[in-house]
């Protein structure tokens, strides 16, 4: 009795599987659908429904899909931040992985959605408001596509004031179950950029900015590349003269937060390659009043 009960299981379990067209989980991976994985990134927070309704819309369209959050809790209408945080996430994803952003600035009522796909082999379901800035420039960008009026939309507009469920959601599904991306609208040759600010070299120091804060911690997230800093002839161990805005700090440059006592500073290689500069188990931007964009100055040593 046991066995036909536990027969019984099985069969409703693979029948649970199916979709709507009756296909099994077996039947849809060897057709390669729902496995590319969508990864959601926005400025609704996670209080209220949005970030929801986006992923339900998505799995009316293919019920297999695999979410993950880069996170929601983006500053209302920081492009810039949204930009960073994508760059950040995509070396670590494989490709075929669908990215959808959802963060608009008020000035960008009118900005084009679009579908792009970087040379890793990604899809980016975003809108044309220089989110793909540095994706486009530390990856590069294959091609680019408008989003226009095709069969994938759910409603048959492309100027719903919720586009990430009208518009982003439907697209994304199609994309992430691997149908064909030609069909979202005509390739367009260039997309928006952001005006970033890139590091100067010159008159024996390097000139870059704090672009953003670590979270709670405080820590400065930096402009300022490791190779730059290398360049500048620092070593582990060495000490780094550094000016933040006004103040004027001598930081050990370490490996990690446990090579100094609590409470020191430290200037540190963070895990994108980029220079940062904290206080171990303290806030240095509280405790020094940092609030980014900041300029900074590193001076580059003569004598090695």
């Amino acid at each position: 009795m046991l066995k036909k009960l536990g027969f019984l299981f099985i069969v409703l379990a693979v029948g649970a599987c199916s979709n709507q067209s009756g296909n099994t989980l077996k039947d849809l991976e060897a057709k390669g659908e729902g496995l590319a994985p969508v990864v959601l990134m926005s400025d609704f927070g996670t209080y209220d429904d949005g970030v929801a309704i986006c992923k339900g819309t998505m799995l009316k369209i293919q019920p297999m899909l695999t979410f993950i959050d880069i996170t929601h809790q983006i500053p209302a209408f920081s492009v810039k931040d949204a930009a960073r945080f994508l760059a950040n996430a995509t070396p670590n994803f494989p490709p075929g992985t669908v990215f959808v952003v959802l963060v608009e600035r008020h000035s960008d009522n009118k900005t084009r959605p679009i579908v792009a796909k970087n040379k890793r082999g990604q899809y980016f379901v975003v809108s044309d408001n220089g989110v793909l800035s540095l994706v486009a420039e530390r990856e590069g960008l294959e091609k680019v596509r408008e989003i226009s009026l095709n069969p994938w939309l759910t409603e048959k507009k492309t100027t719903s004031t919720f586009m990430g469920r009208d518009v982003f959601a439907p697209i994304a599904a199609h994309l992430a179950r691997g149908d064909d991306w030609t069909i979202v609208g005509p390739e367009i040759e260039n997309v928006s950029r952001l005006n970033l600010k890139s590091l100067e070299v010159s008159k024996g120091q390097i000139t870059g900015e704090v672009i953003a804060l670590d979270g709670p911690f405080g820590n400065l997230i930096t402009n300022v590349t490791a190779t730059a800093l290398l360049d500048a002839r620092y070593v582990l161990g060495d000490k780094v003269s550094i000016v933040i805005g006004e103040t004027q700090h001598l930081l050990p440059f370490v490996k990690t937060f446990d090579d100094v006592a609590v409470n020191a500073k430290l200037i540190y290689i963070d895990s994108t390659d980029h220079v940062a500069v904290a206080i171990n188990q303290g806030n240095f931007a509280k405790r020094y009043r940092v609030k980014p964009p900041l300029k900074i100055v590193i001076k580059i040593q003569k004598n090695r």
